[in-house]
């Protein structure tokens, strides 16, 4: 009978690992060096067109930082944290889930009801959505929904264009928040709703609104850029005003008068203009303008859209100026996005502020940031035993031209543990060949056992989207083969589907569909033709646009998985691809570890997303590398899943006692050295947490537990891990 028991748990232990659910962490701590500089925090994903409000996230008293990126549809969060010394900004993604998922456009950080908390003002079709923060369990923000929609004058909605940014602040001075926004028709006019809480003596959680100005100003925005009039209507010498695309309004007391300056964008210009009020802080008055701001620095110029906000990022108690582009693509034009974020310190007080021009890529300068878009594949290309990056990205400047580049990252650590240095920016200067949208990924496609360069990009001359192949392991640009013209945004992976030796190929589609081509010609001369579309059931999406997958035994069983990221942001894992060619696919999303959450989560990596996955701990030690929008990259270590892969051979041991235990009586934890740790049961839903108290000794409570197999993953203060197993009966 004992023996039978024993069978039985192996038995058990068996199912229960085969079935052992995927779990990745985010890392930070990779290092990446350019120009003989580690940067400082390189896996924090890239940025494009932000909007920045401070909150405090962790309440400590000291504001730490928002951002939503319009572009890429995500929010940042950072904290502030002193280090030598010294307050700085560490990316702190945990923080990120705590958001609404709804926000969309535009978003800005307001305490609308006196309790010192940051609330949310976001964009929604009806007008102005507003969430109200609380204070949630464990210390933790907590938004619950305010009101969907801000109206005024007793029930008519408050509307703007979604491509407007509105300015959300105190206009009159009397200690609540009104709104000043474009008119939604024409554009033309700026219109002013004024906050009746502290006049109609309402309590603080009230947003209750007046239009008290429908001509706010005085200004009339004309078509052209700068182009306004005052106290007048524009003059029609030919077509009809063709109405208004999108603008910026940042309001701010400049000149110590009490009132409020405008300072304001649009959507097809490069200047911040500047008006001056010359009138009150209730009735206000403009006359004239300059682009000339601020007078003493750089003047501020972006391409396009320029949008500001007036938050203290330098840790001094008072405003600084940020300024970033507000576009929500690039279609039309192409900014300049890995110098996208200008700083101007504020020297002189919030209300007269003296503005110096600090740096034009703040956070940019902490992060990889390789412009618009980022692709990476992995092989070893300097034949060291390690996995080398290339990057491919959309496109950036380079000597004035905006074209796609390959960046070479050499991993000059080791095979178990990477790091990388960029050693070449234009690899196989492909700069010089008028290219956008280059993404890398290898493949044996000659089926010499030797990986070959596999680059899909578009020819900006032609506009033609094409796949071509360079052998390895030579990959010379002139040695090209074609294998496939698609659609600019397609974007290929291989694995030999119909099982005949050669390589197959899957195409994730712009579109969002998922598309199967067999190669019909040989490894020699492949030929692809079209097997199968909405493969797996995946079809048009208009929200899981630009589907980028890739192929890899993702779990260890010896069967190739495959791994797609698209524009919702989420990694989706379909297990045995060869299995299910003729099935419907059934993802799995909650994959990513999160501190506060009991449970995994899925991914939000944001719009225009690339995945690669690459063994870079060494043999079945996985990271999913995913690239970004924003030029970034997020780094995810695979900590759960992978049948094959061994703890972490770093000297950590970690066991608990007994490992066949009742409810009753609480197990032992011993490790050998402090540790903090967590529970997950065998579908990956954390169970219990030992917090961030490190110990080498500590008890594990087991009555609220189920019966069954549980997993304990343990970090020491180095972050290597060991992870344990044992069975609560």
């Amino acid at each position: 009978m004992k023996k039978l028991f024993t069978l039985f748990l192996l038995l058990i232990a068996t199912t229960t690992i085969a079935q052992q659910p995927l779990q990745f962490v985010l890392r930070h701590d990779v290092p990446v060096t350019i120009n003989q500089a580690a940067l400082p925090q390189p896996w924090s994903g890239g940025l494009s067109s932000p909007q920045f409000s401070t909150i405090d996230l962790n309440f400590d008293n000291q504001p730490d930082l928002f951002a939503y990126d319009r572009m890429q549809h995500k929010v940042f969060t950072w904290l502030a944290v002193m280090k030598n010394g010294t307050w700085v900004y560490k990316y702190s993604p945990e923080y990120e889930a705590l958001f609404p998922a709804d926000l969309q456009a535009w978003v800005l950080l307001r305490d609308y009801n006196c309790d010192g908390l940051k609330d949310i003002f976001t964009s929604t079709a009806l007008g102005i959505k507003v969430y109200r923060q609380e204070k949630g369990i464990n210390n933790l923000p907590k938004f619950i929904v305010a009101e969907e929609a801000i109206v005024y004058n007793q029930g008519v909605n408050l509307q703007l264009l979604a491509a407007d940014v509105p300015a959300i602040d105190d206009m009159d001075g009397d200690g609540d928040l009104d709104v000043l926004v474009s008119e939604f028709s024409h554009g033309q006019k700026l219109e002013y709703y004024q906050n009746m809480r502290v006049e109609n003596n309402l309590g603080c959680n009230s947003l209750t609104f007046a239009r008290n100005s429908t001509w706010w100003g005085g200004i009339t925005e004309c078509d052209g850029c700068t182009n306004y009039v005052f106290n007048a209507a524009c003059r029609v010498a030919g077509p009809l005003h063709s109405g208004h695309t999108g603008s910026s309004l940042l309001l701010l007391d400049l000149d110590a008068d009490g009132d409020k300056e405008l300072l304001t964008g649009s959507v097809q210009c490069d200047d911040l203009v500047l008006m001056e009020n010359k009138g009150t802080a209730q009735e206000a008055r403009m006359d004239e303008l300059t682009t000339i701001f601020p007078r003493s620095s750089r003047r501020i110029s972006l391409n396009k859209f320029p949008a500001a906000y007036y938050e203290d990022v330098t840790f001094d108690g008072i405003p600084d100026l940020l300024v970033a582009p507000n576009l929500a693509n690039t279609n039309e034009v192409k900014p300049e996005l890995q110098r996208s974020v200008w700083l101007y310190k504020n020297n002189g007080p919030a209300n007269n502020p003296d503005l110096t021009f600090v740096q034009d890529n703040f956070l940019q300068d902490q992060m990889l940031d390789l412009g618009e878009g980022a692709y990476p594949a992995f092989a070893d290309l300097d034949n060291d035993g390690d996995l080398d990056m290339l990057a491919g990205n959309k496109g950036a400047y380079r000597n004035g031209n905006y074209v796609a580049t390959i960046s070479y990252f050499q991993n000059t650590g080791t095979a178990t543990n990477p790091a990388f240095t960029l050693v070449k920016d234009d690899y196989l200067n492909l700069g010089s060949e008028q290219l956008l949208h280059i993404k890398p990924t290898f493949a044996d496609i000659n089926g010499d056992n030797k990986p070959d360069l596999v680059l899909t990009s578009k020819n900006a001359q032609t506009n033609a989207t094409t796949i071509v192949y360079l052998p390895g392991p030579g990959y010379r640009w002139a040695d090209r083969l074609l294998l496939l013209t698609v659609t600019d945004g397609d974007a290929p992976a291989f694995f030999d589907a119909d099982e005949d030796g050669d390589l197959d190929m899957i195409l994730g589609k712009a579109t969002g569909e998922l598309q199967l081509y067999t190669n019909t010609g040989t490894t020699g001369t492949p030929n692809y033709s079209l097997a199968k579309t909405n493969l797996g059931g995946i079809s048009f999406s208009f929200d899981k646009r630009f589907l980028h997958p890739t192929t890899i035994d993702i779990d260890g069983d010896g069967t190739i998985d495959l791994l797609t990221t698209d524009d919702s942001g989420t990694i989706n894992i379909y297990r045995n691809l060869a299995a299910i060619l003729n099935q419907t696919f059934t993802p799995e999303t909650n994959i990513l570890e999160n501190t506060f959450a009991d449970e995994l989560l899925p991914t939000n990596l944001g719009k225009g997303a690339s995945i690669a996955v690459a063994a870079l701990g060494g043999a079945g030690k996985l990271y999913v590398v995913a690239g970004t929008q924003g030029g970034g990259f997020y780094l995810l270590q695979q900590i759960s899943g992978y049948q094959q892969n061994p703890d972490a051979t770093n000297g950590l041991a970690v066991e608990v006692y007994p490992n066949l235990t009742d409810k009753k009586t609480p197990a032992r934890v011993q490790a050998s050295e402090p540790v903090t740790f967590v529970v997950y049961d065998a579908i990956g839903k954390k169970v219990y947490s030992s917090g961030n108290n490190y110990k080498q000794y500590s008890s594990l409570p087991l009555q609220h537990l189920k019966a069954g197999m549980y997993f304990l993953w343990a970090v020491n203060r180095q972050g290597k891990y060991k992870t344990a197993k044992f069975v609560v009966q």
